[in-house]
């Protein structure tokens, strides 16, 4: 299968963890980004926020998408591989395929299908080799962007680290210290390497790279709930209280909170 496909494998797509003996409700703080989990051994149950449910086996492949909220339970020795893939990365492929209330993996055409199942087959046929897995769940992108035109450029692994990274910071922007250390464990990476990988993709460092999203977080706070209303979600935007949030906002904007909501609101 690699010797086939090598060609075509990126340098890095997909984050890897295994999770074992899964009971509780996996929220999309969890899993960010569209995804597919391969049940790796015994058999569970998912149930998505519809309280649509389906039993899952060794070799089940289930697609999650990260607008829903959803539950594995656990069942006699059941575990899972999930394979997260950058959202970027989704888009190529997502036209390519149909995915039902029921997360069911359902192709399109018969090209794309076939494509698929010889990546499936070789995955098959020895499925406990994790290289196998990865190999498979990057040409499920493969098949969707072997019938895309102009093929965009597949993401690095520093690629991968700004865009995860900085997805990070966007999903704990409340904290008004953003504590890293699950990131940097589960990347294996220091807190210098992300660091430097945010300077050379953004060309701004960590504390920079935060302070830039907690103000544009906080324009869009003004602009969404209106200047009467704001005041309430100081500590959404990761604010010690309401003073402290008129004064970074109107060092960050130039103008008071006040100025800049009549300012968005007249160009409407």
């Amino acid at each position: 299968m690699k010797k086939n496909y090598e060609k075509f494998l990126p340098t890095y797509i997909c984050d890897i963890q295994e999770i074992n003996n899964l009971s509780k409700v996996m929220f999309m703080s969890n899993f960010p980004h569209h995804q597919f989990i391969l049940c790796t051994s015994g058999t569970g149950k998912i149930c998505t926020e519809n309280n649509i449910e389906q039993t899952v086996s060794k070799g089940d492949i289930v697609f999650i998408n990260s607008s829903i909220l959803f539950s594995l339970r656990q069942q006699e020795n059941f575990s899972i591989k999930r394979i997260a893939f950058n959202g970027n990365f989704v888009t190529n492929y997502l036209q390519y395929f149909d995915f039902n209330p029921a997360v069911v993996f359902v192709p399109k055409s018969t090209d794309v299908f076939n494509a698929f199942n010889i990546a499936y087959d070789g995955y098959m046929h020895d499925k406990d080799d994790i290289q196998n897995s990865v190999n498979m769940y990057n040409l499920i992108g493969v098949c969707g962007e072997s019938y895309v035109s102009s093929k965009p450029a597949l993401l690095t692994t520093e690629d991968f680290i700004a865009e995860s990274g900085f997805d990070f910071i966007k999903q704990n922007i409340s904290s008004i210290n953003i504590d890293f250390s699950p990131y940097l464990k589960l990347h294996k990476i220091s807190i210098t390497e992300l660091n430097d990988i945010f300077i050379n993709r953004y060309g701004k460092n960590m504390n920079e790279l935060i302070y830039f999203y907690r103000m544009e977080f906080a324009k869009y706070a003004v602009f969404k709930v209106g200047n009467t209303h704001y005041e309430k979600y100081y500590n959404q935007c990761g604010f010690k209280s309401p003073e402290e949030f008129y004064s970074e906002f109107k060092k960050y904007a130039n103008m008071t909170v006040e100025e800049y909501f009549n300012l968005v609101w007249a160009k409407q």
